[in-house]
């Protein structure tokens, strides 16, 4: 499973449907699709992998030896240089950008010509030179906890249940985060308990959104709690009280007794280890930061990811809907956020001479 840009929660909550299986499954393909869309678009990735990348001598790119053209292999970092079986310190070389900023990402290392290093060929100019380091776009992550690990796990462990951290819950389905060394990526979720219970019935009434529990620090706006079998959107949180719209992803409104339990959308599915890293054992409370994509590239995404499925159920067709609903399916706004995301964003297609 490739990262995604842009998670199913989002899409949902863009699109303003509910959140059911047939749903999920068509949004995940879209997705996927989409997040491949802008990787085309814009010629870069924008995820941080760690990886070991292997480029030729560089008098074959026809450059000047003393410089290595990356092509789309960006880095970040860089952890290991070597040329022609021979180590090249990090002091005897620079990564520059086209720009010249000094920021990520870069698309060149540069030999000081100064020292007396050199990117040697060995015994053939092919694969001579490996360089072991974080490729991709960034390395960003969210400046707090996006969540808190409930419970320990090992490595093997592929489920995992994340409470909200400080009242943020900024996560989804999609979502890479980063949990001490290792990156994970939340592939499904379902409702797990929050162990708290109402302190006070509810009635079946849309006016009753108050939902009385005894720690309200325990939740974030934003969650989609499950009470019997009536799902509700946390809007607020007023001391223990949450502040809720109910018979939310299309549930049934319902009465509640003063004891019943409070379900959360917090156990996930996660595939361990991804983009280089290592699966690891991690510890009870241990902090999960989520990837920050460019807002611009997570707002593209959402905007491809719309399309195609309007654009599905209109079977392709040029409009949706029929009479006086009918309108275009085309989506003239996502041609104004593609050539923007190719402004601020894009890399030329050319990546070398020819």
């Amino acid at each position: 499973m490739r990262p995604w840009y842009a998670t199913r929660e989002q899409v949902l909550s863009s699109l303003e449907i509910m959140n059911v299986a047939r749903a999920n499954t068509l949004i995940d393909t879209k997705i996927a699709a989409a997040s491949e869309s802008v990787e085309g678009l814009l010629h870069r990735r924008f995820y941080p992998e760690l990886k070991t990348l292997y480029f030729d001598w560089p008098s074959r790119q026809y450059s000047p030896t003393y410089m290595l053209e990356l092509g789309d292999n960006e880095l970040i970092s860089l952890t290991t240089l070597t040329a022609g079986g021979t180590v090249i310190l990090s002091s005897d070389y620079w990564l520059r950008r086209d720009d010249d900023k000094d920021e990520p990402p870069y698309s060149r290392i540069e030999i000081d010509r100064s020292s007396s290093a050199a990117f040697a060929s060995g015994t053939t100019s092919q694969r001579a030179i490996s360089a072991v380091g974080t490729a991709g776009f960034s390395a960003t992550d969210t400046g707090i906890a996006s969540a808190l690990l409930s419970a320990g796990i090992n490595a093997a462990v592929t489920t995992l249940v994340l409470n909200p951290s400080s009242g943020v819950y900024d996560i989804g389905v999609g979502s890479i985060i980063l949990i001490g060394t290792e990156r994970l990526q939340l592939v499904e979720r379902r409702m797990s308990t929050t162990s708290q219970t109402l302190q006070s019935a509810m009635t079946a009434l849309m006016s009753d959104v108050i939902v009385d529990i005894t720690d309200g620090t325990l939740f974030a706006t934003g969650e989609t709690i499950l009470i019997d079998a009536e799902r509700m959107r946390i809007d607020d949180i007023a001391g223990n009280n949450l502040i809720v719209t109910r018979a939310w992803d299309g549930t049934v409104m319902a009465t509640h007794a003063g004891t019943a339990t409070v379900y959360a959308l917090r156990t996930f599915s996660a595939k361990r280890g991804v983009l280089g890293t290592t699966a690891a054992a991690h510890s009870t409370a241990d902090p999960a930061y989520g990837h920050n994509y460019p807002g611009l590239i997570n707002e593209l995404c959402i905007a491809e990811t719309v399309v195609m499925l309007e654009q599905n159920a209109s079977a392709y067709a040029r409009v949706v809907g029929t009479g006086s609903s009918a309108r275009e399916a085309a989506g003239k706004g996502l041609e104004d956020i593609r050539a923007r995301a190719v402004a601020t964003y894009g890399r030329k297609c050319r990546l070398g001479a020819i």
